[in-house]
């Protein structure tokens, strides 16, 4: 796909962003998306085929821009050796707050909207595999942090990663952008603290199947 092709999607995907989250998605159609945008019917429907189709590709942005955020801030966490695990997992904690700040839209359309309710699962097979490998990405994300802390990437390691990266700042900045408030550092300051408290916590021992 050429880069101008990949430019003119992404400024469409820009102004559906702007209609999902400014009222119901429900208010979104490729007719309205093709009314907004200035295109014509047609180029809409040639470039996603449907609004389920349309509302992935928005998921998938979101998405993909949070992982990219997460990905990088592991990756430029520093710490000593002792606590260089738990670093990075505050580190990926915090980086949806700077997600709400560089993306706001892509943010109120991911933790306001739950995938399942956003579209149905009858994608076209190219779409189901690219969210397919989306979450794969997440889940060995996940798996790296936890053996990053504890040497296990068990389910019990990986839910407690879970709880400080997904559930944390997704409940916390949820609430932040349905108030309309702005994720500031009093925000970011107690996702910290938070986070850092449930890995204090030890794990149960790793069952024999584990």
């Amino acid at each position: 796909m050429s880069r101008q092709r990949l430019h003119i999607l992404d400024d469409l995907l820009d102004v559906a962003e702007q209609i999902v989250t400014s009222s119901d998605p429900s208010g979104l159609t490729l007719r309205s998306l093709a009314a907004a945008a200035g295109a014509s019917n047609g180029s809409i429907y040639h470039a996603f085929g449907s609004k389920d189709v349309l509302l992935a590709r928005l998921w998938l942005r979101s998405t993909s821009r949070l992982h990219e955020l997460m990905t990088q801030a592991m990756t430029a966490s520093t710490g000593s050796t002792d606590t260089a695990g738990v670093d990075a997992v505050v580190a990926v904690a915090l980086a949806p707050v700077e997600f709400v700040r560089r993306f706001p839209a892509s943010a109120r359309l991911f933790f306001a909207q739950r995938r399942d309710q956003l579209f149905s699962g009858d994608l076209p097979p190219d779409v189901e595999a690219e969210l397919a490998a989306t979450q794969e990405r997440f889940v060995e994300l996940l798996i790296t942090l936890a053996r990053g802390v504890w040497d296990r990437g068990d389910h019990a390691a990986v839910e407690a990663i879970a709880v400080c990266i997904v559930d944390l700042p997704g409940g916390i900045l949820r609430r932040c952008l349905l108030e309309g408030r702005e994720a500031d550092e009093a925000t970011a300051a107690r996702l910290e603290a938070a986070a850092r408290g449930i890995l204090s916590v030890p794990l149960e021992p790793r069952s024999a199947k584990a």
